[in-house]
């Protein structure tokens, strides 16, 4: 008589450029340009104190003054006040295009009962505005947001983290990320891992992972 171990395989997804689209920078564009503020130097100040943001130690005003003083230090506090809410929504809505595609294979896995987390570095509040504007993300039952617990990838202890909170083995989980650093230090910690690049490749190899 043949027996079959139970699949323990699981999926830990980051978010941004995997289960979204590339961030549409022109979002942005509108704002800044009657500020007379260029979008080439926003967009590497943008990237200055994210890790920070991310992590949950520079809160959302802190975040967006410091962005505005690097690439346009003439403005005004009273300007910079006036353009941070809008920059806030502009930047959610820069993440909110779904890879429709993988949305499909995900919703599908979860409708096997296939263990699923989202492992994301992400700034307070963010991701959760994401799962009031995509509902289904709440059938994810796991949603590990670095700000909210104060750790961030590529450090292994946000990866121990998850692995306590779920109790899985990290043999068992195929680790899915954009950024090559991130793959590169969960694979050390154990994880199967795929360097993610929207192709359909990609995507048909989540979909093999807890099917096989």
């Amino acid at each position: 008589m043949t027996t079959h171990r139970p699949t323990r395989r699981a999926l830990a997804l980051d978010f941004g450029r995997v289960l979204t689209l590339d961030p549409d920078k022109s979002v942005f564009t509108a704002l800044l340009t009657p500020y007379c503020i260029s979008e080439t130097l926003f967009s590497q100040a943008w990237g200055v104190p994210r890790h920070d943001y991310d992590k949950g130690t520079l809160d959302t005003p802190s975040y967006w003054n410091q962005v505005l003083k690097l690439c346009s230090p003439s403005l005004t506090d009273h300007d910079a006040q006036a353009l941070i809410p809008e920059l806030i929504d502009a930047d959610y809505q820069s993440w909110a295009q779904p890879r429709t595609s993988l949305h499909r294979v995900i919703e599908k896995a979860l409708d096997v009962k296939i263990p699923t987390a989202i492992v994301s570095n992400m700034p307070q509040g963010l991701g959760e505005r994401f799962v009031k504007t995509w509902p289904w993300l709440k059938r994810i039952p796991y949603r590990f947001f670095s700000a909210d617990i104060g750790l961030v990838k590529p450090d292994d202890a946000f990866y121990h983290y998850v692995l306590e909170r779920t109790g899985w083995s990290a043999a068992d989980v195929l680790f899915v990320d954009d950024l090559a650093v991130n793959v590169e230090s969960a694979a050390r910690f154990g994880f199967e891992t795929l360097l993610f690049t929207g192709t359909k490749k990609d995507v048909e190899r989540i979909s093999q992972w807890y099917q096989e």
